[in-house]
Parts: structure tokens; C-alpha cells; sequence
């Protein structure tokens, strides 16, 4: 603790340190606490104080900021409190309720605020407003932001903030409508890149895209483009309003100003694969499952474009399989399965597959969920008896992809057993696996049957 020949009770620090402020000179003083309870009873002498030298009081609110900066908010808090048992002050309440709205205590943070008496001055109310949206009081909050933009028209903050409950709560017209305004009037007081790419995504979102005024809010010399997310919500803007070349362009310039935005990469792999740029889709698939960590979300969405065109790297393997593992549901664990068992099928490894089906088969309460896999497995591998039964089992149990009937068939149609072949065409005739093609083999199947008779 201080003690009085070094502070004069004016501010000036004198004999200990002369060039130290008041500010240094507590927060010196206060490191000597090795722990919180050493520093509560350090900061007890200092509100001792407190209670007859306003400066010293002053000074405790900026060491209580300190301590918030440095996320001990508990701390802060506990400070704010002691200055509210010496002085009752609006301030201090609206500090008070202002540490436990960042604390994300909305409960506390509201009873704090309405202690004030006049609760329609401007920070008062905002920071009312932003504690009722947190606690789910949207109309409250609207109507108190509302009063906020009559009462103090050439604030910003208040037109951000509503703009954003009405975007959280779906009422997309009217979050433009503030969005806009923010954006044209108080461009120097707001987050200008952030509330343009709202304006962006509000506009993107609309059955017919106006691609002429996103244009006009992205490509500008007042603001341009410097931020890879904004070339990353241009690119979608494109997308959606198919202009297909520009949405490459951006992703590429947004994967240029951050190699790791994983999002722009996955919307330009999808991009690839709507203009069948194939070799430019496997580079991209190839980079995503390098960079992509294990379990990340977006790897199956990886896996389903790489299955479409038959394209598996050693590294979307691995990660597959770790993903495997990872998921909780049976229906992302059988389409995992069917992944890895189709490319090892389809590249003329059956072991492979077959090794997968055994060794993860573990997920599965049984083994009859897989009776399609195992079924494909040993035909590929010529074991045609135990392909037949886990067929028969499949199409008993209605257990299988899209293609198991059509694959029953084609498996009893290559050993010439073309009457089991055609009792299944007719037993799967208008069920959820009938198509055009299963039905034109019903009819060739008729043909050949006739034949021989």
C-alpha cells in the first residue's frame, strides 16, 4: 500500500519515482499479490481511500479496466462494485452493467441497468437494448431502438443494431433497410466492410439477384476490396446469379488473400464441377484434403463431390476413415462405408474393400446393414455363393444403395440366370428402386426369357 509521503492527495507522485503516474504507482503496488485473495485485501486499503479522494476513486474504475483487459472481468467487477458501495453513481452502474453484458450474465447485466435513473440517455438505453436482445426481449429491444434513432438520429450504432435483430430474427427487408442506412449516412462510424457485405449477402439471398448493385457496393474506389472474405461473398453473389467465371475469379483472388479460408476453396471445387473443369476440380480436391484437419465438418461435403467422379487421394482416404469414427449417426457412418468400399471396387482393389467392411463394420449393430457392400465385395472378388446370399439378404431386408437392385440383377444376369433375374425386376416393379433403366431390363429380360422358351 501507498503511504502517504508519496502521494499528496492531488495526483503527484513525489519521492517514489517522480516521473510514475497515480495509475503506475497502485498497479505497482497491486503486483505484489501472488494470488486474488492477496489482491482483494491489497484493494481494500485502496477503497479505504477511496471513500474521501475522488482521484484515487477515479483512478480505481481505470484499474478496473485493467483488469477486464487482461480477462479477469470477476475482478473488475468485484472493483466496480466496492466504488458502488462508496458512491452511488451512474457511471458506475452502467460499468457495472456494461462488465456483466460482456461476461454474458444478461440477467445481472439488466437489473444493473435499470438502475439508472435516467434510463433514456443514449449509451443507457443502447446498451439496455443489447442486454433485452440477449435475453430474448426482441420487442422490447426493437422499441427501445427505435426511440434511440428518433431521439438521436446521427448516432450509428443504434441502426447496426437493429439491423442485425431483424437479420437475426429472419425480417430481411427491414435488416436491409437499416443496413442501408448505416452504410450511406455514417460510413466513417461503422464497420463499412462488414455492414457492405450484409447489404451483399441480404441481396444474394433474394430470388433475383440485382448482380449490377452488388457490384456497385463491392467494386468502388471509396472501399474497395481488400479483405478475403469479401471476395469470398462476391464470389457467391456471382454464383447465385450464375455468372460462373466471375465467382471463379473471386474465389481464387480470396484463396490468394488467405490460403486458409477453407470456404472459398469448397465453393470454388463446386464451381469447378458445374463447368466440368476436371482437372482443376481434382487440384482442388487434392488441396482440401491436405489442409483440411481431422474431423473437420466439411469433409464429407469433400467426399460426396470426390464419389461423384470417382476421385479419392490417399489423403481424403485417411480422413475418411478418421472421420469415421468421429461421426454419431449410422446413416453418415454407412455412406462413409459406401465411399471407401465403391473407389476400392471401382479401381479393381475388392481386398481392400473387403478389408474395410471387416474392420469397420464395428459401428453397426449387425453386419446386415452392409449386405449390399459385402454382397458387391464378393462378386469383385469371384466368391459368387457368398455374393448371392448377402443379395438375397439385402433384397429380403430392402438394405442397400439406390443401385442394389439394379446390381442383384445385372449379378444373376452375368451367371445367365436370367429368370431370377426377371423375378426381381418384377418384384421391385414400382418400389422406391424402380427406374427406367430397371424397367427396360424387365423387357429385355421378357425377351430373352421368350426366346428360350
Amino acid at each position: 500500500m501507498m503511504n502517504s509521503s508519496c502521494y499528496n492527495g492531488i495526483g503527484v507522485v513525489y519521492k517514489r519515482g517522480q516521473n510514475m503516474s497515480l495509475f503506475d504507482e497502485i498497479m505497482k503496488d497491486l503486483s505484489r499479490a501472488e494470488d486474488l485473495e492477496q489482491l482483494s485485501i491489497l484493494l481494500e486499503e485502496y477503497y479505504i481511500e477511496a471513500e474521501n479522494d475522488q482521484v484515487i476513486f477515479n483512478e480505481m474504475i481505470n484499474v478496473a479496466t485493467y483488469y477486464a483487459n487482461r480477462g479477469y472481468r470477476d475482478v473488475q467487477i468485484d472493483i466496480l462494485k466496492a466504488l458502488y458501495e462508496i458512491k452511488v453513481s451512474a457511471k458506475i452502474i452502467y460499468l457495472i452493467a456494461e462488465a456483466y453484458y460482456l461476461y454474458a450474465q444478461y440477467e445481472e447485466a439488466y437489473q444493473w441497468i435499470k438502475k439508472v435513473e435516467d434510463n433514456f440517455r443514449y449509451k443507457n438505453s443502447l446498451l439496455e437494448a443489447k442486454i433485452l436482445i440477449e435475453l430474448g426481449d426482441f420487442n422490447q429491444a426493437k422499441s427501445l431502438l427505435e426511440k434511440l434513432i428518433s431521439n438521436y438520429n446521427l448516432k450509428a450504432e443504434p441502426y447496426v443494431v437493429l439491423a442485425e435483430l431483424f437479420y437475426d430474427r429472419q425480417f430481411y427487408e427491414q435488416a436491409n433497410t437499416y443496413y442501408q442506412a448505416a452504410y450511406e449516412y455514417f460510413p466513417e462510424k461503422i464497420d463499412a466492410r462488414k455492414v457492405r457485405m450484409k447489404l451483399v449477402e441480404l441481396e444474394s439471398i433474394k430470388e433475383v439477384i440485382d448482380i449490377q448493385k452488388i457490384e456497385s457496393l463491392m467494386l468502388t474506389e471509396d472501399l474497395p476490396i481488400e479483405e478475403a472474405n469479401e471476395y469470398y461473398i462476391l464470389a457467391i453473389a456471382y454464383f447465385k446469379a450464375q455468372i460462373i467465371e466471375k465467382a471463379i475469379e473471386a474465389s481464387i483472388k480470396a484463396i490468394q488473400a488467405d490460403r486458409d479460408l477453407v470456404d472459398a476453396r469448397l465453393l470454388l471445387m463446386e464451381l469447378y464441377e458445374t463447368v466440368s473443369q476436371n482437372n482443376e476440380l481434382k487440384k482442388t480436391i487434392e488441396q482440401l484434403a491436405i489442409m483440411l484437419p481431422p474431423f473437420h465438418e466439411a469433409i464429407m461435403d469433400i467426399a460426396e463431390i470426390a464419389n461423384r467422379h470417382n476421385y479419392f487421394t490417399d489423403d481424403l482416404l485417411e480422413k475418411l476413415i478418421d472421420f469415421y469414427d468421429y461421426v454419431d449417426n449410422v446413416e453418415e457412418q454407412y455412406r462413409i462405408m459406401s465411399y471407401l468400399v465403391n473407389y476400392q471396387l471401382s479401381i479393381n482393389k475388392p481386398e481392400n474393400a473387403l478389408h474395410y467392411l471387416k474392420t469397420l463394420a464395428y459401428a453397426f449393430e449387425d453386419e446386415m446393414s452392409l449386405t449390399h457392400l459385402f454382397a458387391k465385395t464378393y462378386e469383385a472378388l469371384n466368391m459368387l455363393d457368398r455374393a448371392e446370399v448377402f443379395y438375397n439378404k439385402a433384397l429380403e431386408l430392402g438394405i442397400g444403395d439406390s443401385s442394389l437392385v439394379m446390381d442383384a440383377v445385372k449379378f444373376y444376369m452375368n451367371q445367365e440366370r436370367y429368370e431370377k433375374a426377371y423375378l426381381i425386376t418384377e418384384d421391385f416393379n414400382n418400389s422406391a428402386y424402380q427406374t427406367q433403366e430397371l424397367a427396360n431390363l424387365n423387357k429385355e429380360l421378357k425377351g430373352i426369357l421368350w426366346d428360350k422358351d
